[in-house]
């Protein structure tokens, strides 16, 4: 079964350097006790892979978890821009706990004053 994990606009930092993932979708990347980063492989809705690194800070009460390595590279071909959206899914693909994440990216277009969104990236 698949369940959204998150949504989220996208920021100035978002598109340029890493994206912030919400605190409390963390837990979802199962990085590993002792660790500060994990790869992470994302689909996207043309079943490409993308790899990303989900790291949090070392020694921080908070962690502030973000994706790197790769992620820049995915808003680039994407065509991915400050106020368009992205919205993470999570599922058991193999029912034994194994998770696979998707991803689906939207751009905002203003027409005549109202945002409107395209179709899944």
């Amino acid at each position: 079964m698949t369940k959204r994990l998150f949504d989220k606009t996208l920021s100035k930092t978002d598109v340029e350097y890493r994206m912030v993932i919400p605190m409390d979708s963390l837990p979802a990347f199962r990085i590993p006790e002792g660790e500060f980063s994990k790869k992470v492989d994302v689909f996207d809705n043309n079943c490409c892979r993308w790899s990303f690194r989900c790291s949090k800070r070392k020694n921080d009460a908070h962690p502030k978890p973000v994706l790197s390595s790769g992620w820049i590279k995915f808003v680039k071909e994407k065509g991915l821009k400050e106020g368009d959206q992205v919205i993470f899914s999570v599922s058991d693909k193999d029912g034994a706990g194994g998770l696979q994440f998707g991803i689906q990216a939207r751009k905002r277009v203003k027409l005549f004053g109202q945002d409107l969104w395209s179709d899944p990236l």
